[in-house]
């Protein structure tokens, strides 16, 4: 058995941002913009700062929530 020196911290319950660079916009844990979790990239007129936020925003609000429910049923507009 693995003894542990305190509590898990889990990664979960921490908000997300978006930090942006030259070749792309990163969704990272906040404060942390080394720490990313998905990276659009902004080519061929992708619209990778709305991919981002939009992806923010949901996992935000779900977080302010504290929704564990199912995610977005397909079709749904989540904004």
């Amino acid at each position: 058995m693995v003894e542990s020196e305190g509590p898990a911290v889990t990664q979960i319950g921490r908000r997300l941002a978006v930090h942006e660079e030259e070749e792309a916009f990163l969704v990272i844990r906040e404060g942390d913009p080394e720490d990313w979790l998905a990276r659009f990239d902004k080519e061929n007129g992708f619209p990778a700062r709305a991919w981002a936020e939009n992806m923010v925003r949901v996992y935000n609000r779900r977080l302010a929530l504290g929704s564990a429910g199912s995610p977005t049923p397909p079709g749904t507009d989540p904004r």
